[in-house]
Order: C-alpha cells, then structure tokens, then sequence
C-alpha cells in the first residue's frame, strides 16, 4: 500500500489539542509514557497493540513530520484518506458538510459560473432554512432573517472542489452558541446539521415510497419548510441522470449518541420534483390563529433598555392547554405587561392572554402576545380559551 504523501507545511499548523481531541473522538485511550512530556501515547479502542504517538510540544524539530505520521494511523483505522484527515483538523471542532455533484457538466471537476453561483447561493439558504427551523419549526419562514441563523453561516467556511465531479465543502463551526433557554445540551450547529440530514433523508424517502403528505407534517419533519425545498431546487444539477450527494462528517470532539463518524444521502432528480411539489404546498399552509391561554409565570429575564429604564423582554411561562397538560413556553413582552406579569409573579396569580403558540422540542414559544391579563382563579377557568 502506498504511503500517502501530505504536505508537511500544513500538518504543522495543526494544533496538539485538536490532534488529541481527534483521537480520544474516536475513542482511543491514553497510555502511560512515563516522563516523556513532548509526546501522548494513544492505543486504539479495539487493540492495545495498535498505538499511535501524538507530539504534544510545537517545538520539536520533527513536530510536522511526527502530526503527519499519526495523521496516517487515524485516516487508516476510520478508512478515510489521510489528506481529508488533515485537512479537518486544520478547521475548528466543525460539523463538515459535502454538496457533491455529479453530472456531465461537473466531470472535470467544475461548472459554468452561474450554475456554480446559484450552488453557493442555493447552499447558504438552505442553511439559512434549516437553522430557522431549529429555532422555530414553520412550514414557511416569512423571512430568514434570524440574527441567531445568520450568524451561523457567517461562521461557516468554504473549502476546496475535488476532481471528478463539484464538490462544497462547508464547516460549520460548533463553538457557536446562541443564549436561548431550551438550546443548552448541544450546539446550534450541529442542531442544524443535525436537522439538515433528517430533512434530505426524508425528501429522499419520500421520493422512493411516491408518499408526499407525510413531509407536511411538522412534528414529524420540523425542518422541511417551504424556504428549504426552495434552497434545494437551486442545487438541482441538470440532467436526467445527474445526482447530488450531500454528506456530513462530524466533528470528533463531538460524535452522535450513534457514534457514527458521518452520513450521506443521495439526491435523484426525483427528489427535486418533489421538493418542488411540497414548497407550493406549505407555502399555502393556513396561517396559525392565535388562541387563549391561561398560566402562572416562572422565570422573568427582562431588562431595561436604553430609552426606557423599565424592564421588558422574555417571559418564561407554565400554560395549561385545553386538557390541563403543561406546556413551558417563553414569549416576550412590552413594558406595560411586563409589570403586569412581574406583579402576577410576585402573588403566584394566574396569567391569560392571546398568542399564537409554536411547539418546540424543548420549550415552546409563544408569539404575538396581547390582551395580556392579571387573573384570579376565581375569574377564569384554568385551560379555557376563546
């Protein structure tokens, strides 16, 4: 087998830790080396018999030459070329996700300009699309104009095309968090990714079983909006037999609960037919009305704002629905009905007002609130609505 060549420029940029966060990733253990510090000793999950030396001091002389060599053990026990092992490891702990097209028009590995603008365009509002959808689900966004969404692309980097066909790689760096309740245990981004590949999965399904109302289901499918199937449409190769192939490989500093290292779905011409078919269809999904809610507030997280030094903002809120389940929701509000719940909160009374409620994994939220009230229990029934 022939030894993979890399650039040993390249390999010495890379850090100590996103080595070591690498290969502990995949689940190898540290082994006792006794007093040489510069080095870690690693062996791999399946074999003490297998280990891999990884310097851990940037000054030793043959630090690039050393990073290269364990570069080559990693890619070999995930079966990945070494390059593409290295080159991840230049990038932050990131999510990478692959749009590779494959079709006459991308065999020498690239395409006419404007097909190749409309990639990237198309690339960036899917993204746009998904990340909306895990900060509220809709079967149509409005706008996607969420500063939380857009500052995860703007985080999201470019790499290089490979021959053969067209390929965009963009990492999407996992640091990003945005400071909203419900987002804690993993991070956005890989939310995003995450819900991204469920979404394609499921327009591929779809596609093979002909059965299509199943994708307007949100519940289900929280992440296929009509802004998606839209975005998708824009990366739909020409040709009958032309494919796209969009994969992810997950940051190893952070596997799936699966601990699988990465995932592909196959799109066929089909898929985009019915992507086409759906964006029509949420497109024209009835708006929601707004309904009554009665509840007790728990958690008050407004501040005073520059042109008012009363508070205002996000309310955390136990609702009861019309069967007297609980609902944890958290909407924002004015000056005024931020008083009016603060002094609810205080006495432990009742709350009611008209919103329009959207369900969420974690906690739900509630928009659009008016008609805000103080009650005593006395006054109204607890799950009534009008």
């Amino acid at each position: 087998m022939l030894r993979e060549i890399l650039s040993l420029d390249a390999a010495k940029q890379v850090t100590p830790s996103s080595l070591l966060g690498y290969a502990e990733g995949l689940g190898w253990q540290a082994v006792a080396n006794g007093r040489r510090s510069e080095i870690a000793v690693y062996h791999r999950p399946d074999s003490r018999l297998h280990q891999v030396i990884i310097p851990v001091d940037t000054t030793l002389v043959d630090y690039a030459e050393s990073v290269a060599e364990a570069v080559r053990k990693l890619a070999d026990f995930e079966h990945r070329p070494a390059r593409e092992v290295l080159e991840h490891l230049l990038l932050p702990p990131a999510d990478v996700l692959r749009f590779r097209e494959i079709s006459p028009d991308a065999e020498t590995g690239n395409l006419p300009f404007e097909h190749a603008v409309r990639m990237i365009n198309g690339t960036r509002r899917l993204l746009l699309s998904a990340a909306h959808s895990v900060l509220d689900p809709q079967a149509s966004h409005q706008r996607l104009s969420r500063s939380e969404a857009e500052a995860f692309v703007n985080r999201c980097r470019l790499g290089q095309t490979e021959r053969g066909s067209f390929v965009l790689n963009v990492a999407c760096p996992l640091e990003l968090q945005p400071a909203l309740t419900g987002f804690e245990a993993e991070p956005f981004a890989r939310q995003v990714t995450n819900l991204l590949m469920r979404s394609l999965e499921a327009l591929a399904r779809s596609a093979d079983t002909t059965r299509t109302d199943d994708l307007l289901d949100q519940k289900r499918n929280p992440g296929i909006s009509a802004n998606l199937c839209e975005s998708l449409l824009l990366l739909r190769p020409s040709g009958d037999r032309s494919t796209l192939t969009v994969s992810t490989t997950w940051s190893r500093t952070l596997l799936p609960e699966s601990r699988e290292t990465a995932q592909d779905v196959q799109l066929p011409q089909a898929v985009f037919g019915v992507a086409e078919t759906i964006a029509t269809r949420l497109r024209t999904t009835p708006v929601p009305r707004p309904a009554r809610f009665v509840g007790f507030v728990d958690v008050l997280r407004g501040q005073p704002s520059g042109d008012d030094p009363r508070p205002s903002g996000e309310v955390v809120f136990t609702l009861f629905d019309d069967e007297q389940n609980k609902i944890r929701a958290r909407g924002i509000l004015n000056t005024d009905d931020y008083a009016t719940a603060a002094a609810a909160h205080l006495k432990s009374d009742y709350i009611a007002f008209k919103a329009i409620l959207r369900r969420l994994p974690r906690m739900s939220r509630v928009e659009g609130i008016s008609d805000f009230k103080r009650i005593g229990f006395e006054k109204e029934t607890v799950g009534s609505r009008q």
